[in-house]
């Protein structure tokens, strides 16, 4: 019998939440926990047959009705859905989300505005917390931006009132401003003491220093990338942070989304801000601020003793002025009818009403193998806060019974709740591939690891599951950081590399903790690609590039990914080029060429026929050369899909009259290697068993050599085999072998001609 949930999208903050009036998620015979996690597509890291948005900041429920409790206008329960686990996790508040509550309830006639200001009081039944929220309706605030959105919204003072103790009952759990924790080491024989502020106000929150986190040395601007190494033991310390305030009785116990975790550093005298912060939310760093975090950060400033305090050059009067990775966040604390309120601005927006499906199959009446979490309520009973965390039984019988109910057997059939893995038998049977891909979904390398994965999953033995899972972030280096950090060493996780990840390591970037010299090559795939030009920039052929009275403008997105080899390309030629920096992708680069802001691209063989060939017909830009192709003894080859094109050095030869040679172009060989012949890779951790790289490579050979395999993906991979044989490790570890030579005159081109200093 299929239901029907109805339900409106809103942003709150920098958050986006679905909100839910609380009768609408009565489904009988289903706990509001199941009808939640079906509802977002949870366990799965993509949330892909769900509402959820993958990520903790948009996997967020909003629970609402009105009010009988006098003085009060809305009851609002938060759920935090979990995305890769089947948790629903009710145990704190979300103030980004709070901010849809006012204009949700206005809309829906529950409360009325005086003189232009609307005025609503809310009880937040997981901590028992009353919010105050406060809108303008006279238009004056109807264009506000805040820090981490792109766009305006109507913006809603949240104010909480008498904020301390909401959760444990103190404001200090342990009676200290500032207290010492047992945190446990990477050998976890031992432990070390960390200083930290415990404290309870709009959410429980573990203060720390940067140089407790391990961040003192490293730019704030860092801070996201940086942390992702430091992830396993930040965790650590946030669940000794949990055990001593009284959340958890072990730190195996501790709830993901209690207590948060705060860094924070002092500011600067010449900066805006009082305090620079960052917050972990869920496990991650959190782009902007939890805002209930930031009610205690706010309160703490208050308090001399603790450890943000002694970071300000001065007690704020009555205004925070909090440095995040997304801007500056301002918090205020003031009395409100007598009470003290503490809180900051928000913005709202509605982005859609739905009718979402909720879809079960068959009778599950009487299912013994289903567990319900206490806190549940399949009756319309009211919520319970703090349900129990579900166990590893729990999560796995939950995930049996919706596995019919469409939950995908992607992940559930290959075993990824399995127990650990035991993957040098000689078979994957009942495992599953976890491929991490550190980049965003429905780009080329989105596409190629996909496609790679799901057929080579069927030509290992055991024919184990596939979950590709996206690490978006810091141009690759985010995922491929956590990857080095933390990733499973039996051979069921595996890394995707690609021309934007490995140039990165190869330049030797401080916010690179990632190395493939600890990596294990299962398989290497190449590409090509071409360099063309405007010709009403007045280029007909190769030799235009040269002795010009105007230089050429390139169009770049990072002079320190792909678009690297083509630099030094120009730099061998001597070609008279400048450059601009920043487009989002080569798509725009091909438009902004054809409007006449740009005068010369390149662009691979995967978009070759449909952003370049078209132009080049219309004798609108004039294709000037290939890079061609690496053959097995290094020498600069044609490249197959371009066989009548002329490479980099053969261009070179034509215009200079002989051979190309010197540093120069041993750098562009070196770089073409890395960022074409061998441009994408699935990587093993070194210390994966050999048994099981060895079978994972012998599959990809096989494949490789699949006639089905390669008519399929012509057209993915262009025709560039996969290569996977025994000698892939030498030859990639050849490739990926830069020499300091090359490194130095790479960093003095950078420097030299584009004005970019290399951290």
């Amino acid at each position: 019998m299929k239901h029907t949930v109805k339900a409106t999208w809103m942003r709150g903050g920098t958050s986006k939440c679905w909100v839910f009036e609380r009768s609408e998620l009565d489904v009988p015979g289903f706990t509001t926990d199941e009808v939640l996690l079906r509802l977002f597509g949870s366990p799965d890291p993509r949330q892909i047959d769900g509402v959820g948005g993958g990520s903790s900041t948009t996997s967020k429920a909003v629970i609402l009705q009105p009010s009988d409790e006098p003085g009060v206008d809305v009851e609002y329960t938060f759920a935090q859905v979990g995305i890769d686990q089947a948790v629903v996790d009710w145990g704190s508040n979300c103030g980004n989300c709070s901010a849809v509550i006012a204009p949700y309830a206005l809309k829906h006639g529950w409360v009325d505005p005086e003189d232009g200001i609307l005025t609503v009081r809310i009880r937040n039944t997981n901590t028992g917390q009353i919010l105050v929220e406060r809108m303008n309706l006279d238009g004056s605030e109807a264009e506000v931006f805040i820090p981490g959105v792109p766009f305006p919204g109507q913006a809603v003072d949240i104010g909480f009132l008498d904020p301390a103790g909401a959760t444990t009952g103190s404001l200090f759990p342990d009676g200290q401003e500032l207290s010492t924790l047992s945190v446990e080491d990477e050998d976890p024989r031992t432990r070390s003491d960390i200083s930290a502020t415990l404290i309870d106000a709009g959410a429980p929150v573990v203060i720390i220093d940067a140089q407790a986190a391990g961040l003192d040395e490293v730019d704030f601007s860092d801070w996201l990338t940086e942390s992702l190494t430091e992830m396993p033991r930040l965790d650590r310390i946030r669940r000794a942070g949990a055990v001593a305030m009284g959340l958890a009785a072990t730190e195996a116990e501790a709830q993901r989304a209690i207590p948060k975790l705060a860094i924070v550093s002092a500011a600067k005298p010449e900066d805006e801000a009082d305090i620079k912060v960052m917050m972990l939310s869920m496990g991650a760093p959190h782009p902007a601020l939890a805002i209930t975090g930031s009610v205690g950060l706010t309160i703490a400033a208050h308090h001399p003793g603790t450890l943000l305090a002694q970071k300000l050059n001065s007690t704020p009067d009555g205004a925070l002025a909090l440095q995040t990775p997304a801007g500056l966040i301002t918090t205020w604390q003031r009395e409100i009818d007598g009470q003290l309120a503490v809180g900051t601005t928000r913005t709202a927006r509605e982005l859609a009403e739905a009718s979402l499906s909720f879809d079960p199959v068959g009778d599950r009446s009487g299912d013994p193998t289903i567990t319900l979490a206490e806190g549940s309520a399949s009756d319309g009973h009211e919520l319970e806060p703090d349900p129990q965390p579900h166990s590893r039984r729990t999560v796995f019988a939950s995930v049996a019974a919706f596995a019919v109910l469409g939950l995908g057997a992607t992940l559930v059939g290959g075993g990824l709740l399995n127990p650990p893995a035991a993957t040098a038998d000689g078979d994957y049977e009942g495992e599953t591939l976890e491929v991490v891909i550190p980049l965003a979904e429905g780009g080329g390398t989105d596409t190629w690891a996909r496609f790679v994965g799901q057929e080579l999953v069927h030509d290992i033995p055991g024919q184990p599951g596939f979950a590709p899972i996206n690490e978006a972030g810091g141009e690759g280096i985010t995922g491929s950081n956590r990857f080095a950090s933390s990733a499973a060493d039996d051979g069921t996780e595996l890394l995707v590399s690609t021309a934007t990840t490995v140039v990165p390591w190869v330049l030797d970037r401080n916010v690179v903790k990632y190395s493939f010299e600890d990596l294990e090559p299962v398989l290497v795939n190449g590409t090509g690609g071409v360099i063309y030009a405007r010709t009403a920039a007045g280029v007909q052929s190769p030799k235009d590039l040269i002795d010009r009275k105007k230089p050429l403008v390139f169009g770049g997105i990072s002079a320190t990914g792909l678009d690297l080899t083509t630099l030094v390309a120009f730099d061998l030629l001597e070609a008279d080029i400048s450059a601009t920096f920043g487009f989002e992708g080569r798509g725009p680069v091909n438009l902004a060429l054809q409007r006449g802001e740009v005068d010369i691209d390149y662009t691979t063989t995967s978009s070759y026929q449909s952003a370049v060939e078209p132009i080049a017909k219309e004798g609108s830009a004039e294709v000037l050369m290939s890079f061609g192709q690496l053959d097995g003894s290094g020498k600069v080859v044609r490249d197959p899909n371009f066989p009548d094109t002329p490479t980099v050095a053969e261009v070179y030869k034509d215009l200079h009259g002989k051979e190309p040679s010197g540093p120069k172009f041993e750098a562009y060989k070196t770089l073409l290697g890395l960022t074409y012949t061998y441009q994408k890779g699935l990587w093993a951790p070194k210390d994966a068993p050999e048994e099981a790289v060895d079978l994972l490579r012998d599959s990809a050979h096989e494949l490789s050599g699949d006639k089905k395999f390669n008519d399929k993906a012509a057209e993915v991979l262009g025709g560039y085999p996969i290569v996977a044989d025994e000698n892939l490790s030498q030859r990639v570890k050849d490739a990926y072998t830069v020499t300091d030579e090359t490194k130095g005159y790479v960093t003095a081109l950078l420097k030299e001609s584009y004005g970019i200093e290399l951290d």
